[in-house]
């Protein structure tokens, strides 16, 4: 969906989430065989939590679009009307993206096609129960993305452990995941979604997500040669579930999202966001020379 602006000699088109701040961004990156195979913090472990993490977006997002789209109808609202547009095409725009990495990995012979079909038929599963649901699982999961991908533009220890160009699909990812957060939890609101609900789905969307996530990332270690890998896969797990572990860190705003009052721009990332749509779109932007023109996506 865009809007129009008409110049002397042209009529450019502009997205229309990008009138609110949720601009779809084509970004096309290469992979090729000079790609190191531990491409965070030269771990196996963390490599394939990544990547296992990876395997589960393209499914993962069209569940979210569809989700989001169901109740888009019921919206009155005019920036939470382009929100959505925004939304819808950024996620879109992801799936392409990390579809591209999962099919450079899989030709790695690691089994993300076979993680990917898996997925499929689990979430194809949750949507034929109710759409309330599905979007109560959205806003559950959105809230998991928001909070890594805000820790990734953060901790300059995090994004700085990545080689490029993976670097640049998770920051890239990271950034518009931060600038869309509000936007499944504002339809959940806005179409009569209650608390009882968004708190029980996301105690059983955690559950989930936790065991896809094991099987996921334990299925990537023993195609690598590295389940039992004890020293290695030790220091990963540390690293990511240690007491000071990336992602305990992240537990007490997790928790947040139990409160009856939360909402995500509680957790204020404005200028996170500001500070990196420059680093990676500005005038010396890092992902200007991979960023090609967004078709309308809705």
């Amino acid at each position: 969906m865009t809007t129009q602006t008409q110049t002397e000699n042209t009529t450019v088109r502009t997205p229309l989430g990008a009138r609110v701040g949720i601009p779809p961004r084509r970004v096309s990156l290469k992979y090729d065989t000079t790609t190191p195979a531990y491409w965070y913090a030269n771990n196996a472990l963390q490599t394939h939590f990544w990547s296992a993490f990876s395997a589960l977006l393209p499914e993962g997002e069209q569940f979210f679009v569809r989700a989001v789209r169901h109740y888009r109808d019921q919206i009155q609202d005019p920036d939470l009307k382009a929100a959505i547009a925004g939304f819808i095409g950024q996620e879109a725009l992801h799936t392409q993206g990390h579809q591209d990495f999962n099919t450079f990995l899989n030709d790695r012979n690691l089994p993300l096609a076979q993680i990917d079909k898996q997925l499929k038929v689990l979430l194809e599963t949750v949507d034929k129960v109710h759409p309330r649901l599905c979007l109560a699982a959205t806003i559950s999961l959105e809230h998991f993305t928001a909070l890594l991908g805000a820790q990734l533009l953060r901790e300059e220890d995090h994004h700085g452990s990545m080689t490029e160009p993976m670097r640049g699909l998770w920051t890239w990812h990271a950034l518009e995941e931060t600038e869309h957060k509000a936007v499944a939890w504002d339809v959940y609101q806005q179409t009569g979604g209650g608390y009882v609900m968004r708190a029980g789905t996301m105690v059983l969307t955690t559950v989930i997500l936790g065991a896809v996530m094991t099987y996921a990332t334990g299925r990537l270690l023993a195609a690598d040669g590295q389940l039992l890998n004890v020293r290695e896969n030790a220091k990963g797990l540390n690293a990511l579930f240690g007491r000071k572990g990336r992602l305990t860190r992240l537990v007490p705003k997790f928790l947040d999202f139990f409160r009856p009052d939360f909402h995500p721009n509680d957790h204020d990332d404005t200028a996170l966001v500001a500070e990196w749509r420059e680093k990676l779109f500005g005038k010396e932007g890092e992902l200007n020379s991979a960023l090609k023109t967004a078709k309308s996506l809705h």
